[in-house]
């Protein structure tokens, strides 16, 4: 059957470049504090979504969160994800992944685990917690209790919740542990930007260091970050999302870092 002149002309009308960016917040962390890494995105001409894991919603559901799990944070993740990059799915398109703490660990482990999980082009990844402190042993072995919680690790204009549930803690665990035995399988080729601080309460930084060294991973970069000029009281090192956090200085060069890494194009 011969193909008709409009679908032809169809056919020859060059794809115009779609550029979509997913956001998402760390444990504990209200998801509206995302807000200016996303507008760092839309700033490079990204169209920025940010998602919001159970248990960090403005208003509380108490029958959801009781069943929280890495595998509803997992599921959360991939529909939040598919929903953002609906309109960049053509291999001329650019799929930005954005992930602080939990949010980072979230998407890795979708990425590198899911058949279903559309990869990203680039990523940008805050505080990623690929390699924990020995202090947090405690909280592990805490958090293998059924019920409960302890007070918020995070800072009070950042949290979203005043105390975080165990069962939380222990999602978060169970995504770590799962992610190591697929760690980079899809990832380690896709762009990466890497922020880390060395005085990071939470995230050993030496160690996520290493595990990439040691992955060999030509298409990742590490930004170092500073935030001893933070503004917030007390100063938290493994929060550095945005100028309060960072300090103004800090921010400014990795908005810079950011922008230009952005921009680059995806070739190897």
């Amino acid at each position: 059957m011969p193909v008709s002149a409009t679908a032809s002309a169809e056919s020859n009308v060059p794809h115009v470049q779609e550029r979509c960016a997913f956001v998402l917040h760390g444990l504990n962390t209200n998801p509206s504090r995302m807000n200016d890494l996303a507008e760092l995105t839309r700033q490079a001409g990204f169209k920025a979504s940010a998602g919001v894991l159970t248990g960090h919603a403005p208003v509380i559901d108490p029958e959801r969160e009781k069943n929280i799990t890495a595998e509803l944070w997992k599921k959360e993740f991939l529909m939040q994800w598919n929903a953002a990059v609906s309109t960049c799915r053509s291999k001329q398109d650019e799929r930005l992944f954005v992930g602080y703490s939990l949010g980072a660990l979230t998407g890795l482990n979708v990425f590198d685990t899911s058949r279903d999980a559309l990869l990203p082009t680039k990523m940008i990844l805050i505080s990623p917690a690929l390699a924990l402190r020995k202090k947090t042993v405690l909280i592990r072995l805490l958090s293998r209790i059924p019920f409960g919680s302890i007070p918020s690790l995070n800072h009070p204009d950042y949290r979203a919740r005043e105390s975080t549930p165990l069962r939380n803690y222990r999602a978060l665990f169970d995504l770590r542990d799962e992610w190591t035995e697929f760690a980079m399988t899809h990832t380690g080729a896709v762009k990466t930007f890497v922020v880390l601080s060395p005085d990071d309460e939470l995230v050993d930084s030496q160690s996520a260091e290493k595990i990439l060294r040691d992955k060999d991973l030509s298409r990742w970069t590490i930004h170092r970050l500073n935030n001893s000029a933070s503004q917030l009281k007390p100063k938290y090192h493994h929060l550095i999302i945005d100028a309060r956090s960072q300090g103004q200085q800090e921010w400014e060069r990795f908005s810079s870092e950011a922008t230009k890494f952005l921009r680059q194009d995806n070739l190897p």
